[in-house]
């Protein structure tokens, strides 16, 4: 079975230390429900705005090559991220991945079990679409192809023609920065294996595309969009003093949770930057050919791997290894109050974050609302 996937790994920020506006004893609560509704929309809207205009942007570029005769699309080139609605504001904790509720750990664990062969056939299927439900509304990147998977119609065709799509997509000269192994062209690299040189300009119906849509943003960004950052970025809080401050918040609560798990599984974690390192473990005991998550930079510690284990093509065997710890961490984030000092760190930590930007935003949305503009000008025309 040919299986290709792709782990997250995590470069979160180092914590600001003695950030005044987040020290715990002069932090007062927020009221997180007067806030949460307001701070939802204005999210909402970004990513509304996002998707349209990515949207205008394929149909831009797509009836450009189409006008060509090519018909069929590398699909993957015309992703929407970040353009879902969602029923919060609130980012993804850095406690969802390692304490599922006690439901959830008797389902799924905590997705590790997901790396092994024969994953999605297991329990007839029903842990892997409760997988692949996550995935989506996570905008986790997953990519999965066996035997049995249908190959898109544009990887069918043949390379040359492949080739000659991107041409007219970006232009000769980023087709062959990034695709010429379609042709036999093999990059130049340095000695630690990394392309040479920067990516070349797009051209072909992307270049027509950003030059028509973004005109006016031509002389303020680099005139050949050489790294085609060509929107206006959204803005962003203070990141560091927000992990700081839910470092701050959930001190206090990790030693019991510690504790709570020792007495009734292995021993010897430790929190790394509000993370309790479970993929690790899995791993090191057998389960999977990478941790589900990992760190750019290493931290906390983890027991030594377990000793009884399933057999390593045991897939259903591992998948119940996991559930049994993921359940002891959800009953102990329970029992020793964890999970709601968590949960209620991370709305504080959240509500002052994006209160932090929210003008800002305002006014961003207001730039992406004149460049939708433009676009749907461009598709009028």
């Amino acid at each position: 079975m040919l299986r290709k996937r792709i782990a997250l790994v995590l470069a979160l920020p180092l914590a600001a230390s003695g950030c005044a506006f987040f020290e715990r004893e002069e932090e007062e609560d927020l009221d997180f429900a007067e806030y949460a509704e307001q701070l939802t929309d204005v999210r909402n809207e970004s990513a509304r705005l996002t998707g349209e205009l990515d949207a205008a942007e394929t149909r831009i570029v797509q009836e450009c090559l189409e006008a060509q005769g090519f018909t069929v699309h590398e699909s993957n080139e015309f992703i929407s991220w970040g353009s879902e609605q969602r029923d919060t504001f609130l980012d993804e904790a850095p406690y969802a991945w390692f304490l599922p509720t006690v439901e959830e750990a008797e389902l799924r664990g905590v997705w590790q079990w997901t790396n092994l062969d024969g994953a999605e056939t297991i329990e007839d299927g029903v842990p892997w679409a409760a997988y692949q439900a996550d995935e989506g509304a996570n905008e986790h990147l997953v990519m999965s192809f066996d035997e049995d998977t249908e190959i898109p119609e544009f990887y069918r065709l043949d390379p040359q023609e492949q080739f000659d799509w991107w041409v007219a997509y970006v232009g000769e000269d980023q087709a062959r920065y990034r695709q010429g192994d379609l042709i036999g062209i093999e990059p130049e690299v340095d000695e630690d294996g990394n392309q040479e040189g920067g990516q070349p300009p797009a051209e072909g119906c992307r270049g027509e595309m950003v030059a028509a849509v973004y005109a006016d943003v031509a002389e303020a960004r680099d005139e050949d969009f050489a790294d085609w950052d060509y929107r206006p970025a959204m803005p962003f809080g203070d990141g560091e003093a927000m992990d700081q401050g839910y470092a701050d918040r959930t001190a206090d609560a990790e030693g019991d949770l510690i504790d709570c798990i020792e007495e009734r599984g292995p021993v010897g974690w430790e929190f790394f930057r509000g993370h309790l390192r479970i993929h690790d473990y899995l791993y090191e005991s057998g389960e999977g050919s990478n941790p589900r998550l990992s760190f750019e930079d290493g931290g906390g510690a983890w027991p030594d791997p377990a000793d009884d284990v399933p057999d390593a093509d045991d897939t259903q065997g591992w998948l119940d290894f996991e559930r049994d710890l993921a359940v002891v961490f959800a009953e102990c984030g329970d029992e020793t109050g964890f999970r709601e000092t968590a949960e209620h760190a991370w709305q504080q930590v959240q509500l002052r974050y994006y209160l932090e930007t929210e003008g800002a935003v305002y006014a961003w949305q207001e730039e992406m609302r004149d460049l939708l503009a433009a676009a749907q000008a461009v598709l009028g025309g």
